[in-house]
């Protein structure tokens, strides 16, 4: 397949739209973070599947009230058409509660590593689908409340 000048662009495009979208994140600009999404887009990740901005957004207020100092680097990205695969390594202290399917988790004060993967796919210049993929099981052993591997 042939690679155009537009689709060289478009995955340029895409693919500074997805760190920039990291990055508001990690600002607290949680509107600029869900800015890039599709009014309709789909996430899924390991807390569950959230559809349309608002619960997009509701999830990202959740991760930030838990972890407000969250840093996320972004370790490696590759782009195909439509789709763009970000590795990121995410960084902060449960400094706030962290609300979930099983309860809310008070602030245990202790700092995270987190290793994950994230697939978008666009659509007319917007996050159509997203999954994310990180251990969560991991998370909550960092953070004291599930127990360690022996």
């Amino acid at each position: 397949m042939a690679v155009t000048l537009q689709d060289k662009k478009t995955y340029v495009s895409n693919s500074a739209a997805v760190k920039d979208s990291i990055v508001s994140f990690t600002k607290g600009a949680l509107d600029e973070s869900v800015a890039l999404y599709a009014d309709d887009a789909e996430v899924s990740d390991p807390t569950g599947k959230y559809k349309g901005k608002p619960q997009i957004l509701a999830q990202l207020k959740v991760w930030h009230t838990a972890f407000p100092d969250a840093k996320a680097d972004v370790t490696n990205q590759l782009t195909e058409g439509d789709q763009v695969l970000t590795e990121v390594t995410f960084r902060g202290t449960h400094t706030g509660p962290l609300a979930g399917a099983m309860g809310i988790t008070a602030p245990t004060g202790k700092r995270v590593d987190l290793s994950m993967a994230i697939v978008n796919w666009f659509r007319n210049g917007k996050i159509q689908r997203e999954r994310a993929y990180f251990d969560l099981a991991g998370l909550m052993q960092q953070l004291g409340i599930a127990p360690t591997k022996s």
